[in-house]
C-alpha cells in the first residue's frame, strides 16, 4: 500500500511538487534580492493564498475517503497528493511569511501545520513498515480467531483435568483466574508487552511443577503442558497484533485533531490580517 501511492503514476505527485519546490526556491531568491520579504507584499500575499488553497485540498482528502463513488481522481491518488502537497506547504508557507516568525498566532498556524504535516510523514512511515509485520503476525491466525482458539484450548483442558489431581486441577484452574483477573491493556500496548521469553519462562514454570505430579498422571501433564505452551503462543501473537494495529491508529490522534486546530488559526490568521 505504501508503495502503491508514493509511487503512484511513476510518483506523479513527486515530480509535480518537486518542480514546484525548485521554482518557488529561485523564485523566491530573487523576490528577496530586490525587496524585504513578508507576508504584507504582494509576491508574500500570493505565497499565502497558494498555501491556503493547498491546506483546503489537503482537507478534502477526508471529504474524498469516504466519496467512494466520486469521479474526482482515484484514491491512491489522492492520497499520494495528501503526502507530497503536504511537504510542499512546509516550503511555501514560510516563503509566505519572508522566514519571519514571532510569538503571535501567524507563526502558531505554521507550527501547527509542521505538527500536522510531520505526523503525516510518521504515519506514511508506519503503513510503509507496519503491514508488512502485522501480516507476519496474522499469518496463523487473526484476531477474532485467536479468542476463539483459546476458548476451544481452555476447554480441552477442563476435560483433560476433570477428575484429576489437584496439583492438575490447580494448574488449569490458575490459568482461568489470570485471565479472569487480567486487566485491559488498551494503549499501554504501544509501549509495553510480552517479552520474548515468555513462552521460555511458562516453559520453565512447568517445568518446576512436574515434580508436583503423581507419576499416573505424568502423561495428562505433559498434554495440559502442550495446551498451555499453546495457548500461551497464541497470547503473545494477539498482543504483537494488537500492538501493530494500535501503531497504525496512533499518530491518527495527533494527526487529525491537530488538523482542525491549524485550520481554526489558519482562518483567526486570516481574519487578523485583513483585519489590521
Amino acid at each position: 500500500m505504501g508503495h502503491s501511492f508514493l509511487t503512484y503514476r511513476g510518483g506523479r505527485w513527486f515530480w509535480i511538487c518537486a518542480l514546484f519546490a525548485g521554482g518557488l526556491t529561485v523564485h523566491y531568491l530573487d523576490y528577496r534580492s530586490s525587496t524585504i520579504a513578508y507576508g504584507g507584499t504582494t509576491i508574500g500575499l500570493l505565497y499565502g493564498v497558494a498555501g491556503t488553497l493547498i491546506i483546503g485540498v489537503l482537507m478534502y482528502l477526508g471529504v474524498r475517503k469516504r466519496s467512494y463513488a466520486s469521479g474526482i481522481g482515484t484514491l491512491q491518488g489522492w492520497i499520494s497528493a495528501h503526502v507530497y502537497l503536504g511537504l510542499l506547504t512546509l516550503l511555501l508557507i514560510p516563503m509566505h511569511a519572508g522566514f519571519r516568525f514571532g510569538w503571535d498566532v501567524h507563526t502558531l498556524a505554521f507550527v501547527l501545520l509542521a505538527i500536522v504535516v510531520l505526523s503525516g510523514v510518521f504515519g506514511t512511515v508506519l503503513y510503509l513498515t507496519l503491514p508488512a509485520r502485522l501480516t507476519k503476525h496474522e499469518a496463523g491466525l487473526q484476531a477474532d480467531k485467536i479468542d476463539k482458539e483459546i476458548g476451544r484450548l481452555l476447554a480441552d483442558m477442563r476435560s483433560l483435568v476433570k477428575d484429576k489431581s489437584d496439583a492438575i486441577v490447580r494448574l488449569y484452574q490458575n490459568e482461568v483466574a489470570a485471565l479472569q483477573n487480567r486487566k485491559p491493556s488498551g494503549w499501554s500496548l504501544m509501549w509495553r508487552g510480552p517479552g520474548g521469553d515468555v513462552i521460555a519462562k511458562r516453559a520453565a514454570e512447568l517445568a518446576q511443577a512436574v515434580s508436583t505430579i503423581p507419576a499416573e498422571e505424568q502423561a495428562t501433564f505433559r498434554l495440559l503442558s502442550q495446551l498451555l505452551l499453546k495457548k500461551a503462543q497464541l497470547e503473545v501473537t494477539l498482543i504483537h497484533q494488537m500492538r501493530i494495529r494500535n501503531a497504525l491508529q496512533a499518530w491518527l490522534y495527533v494527526h487529525l485533531p491537530v488538523s482542525i486546530a491549524m485550520v481554526v488559526t489558519v482562518v483567526i490568521h486570516v481574519l487578523v490580517v485583513f483585519y489590521y
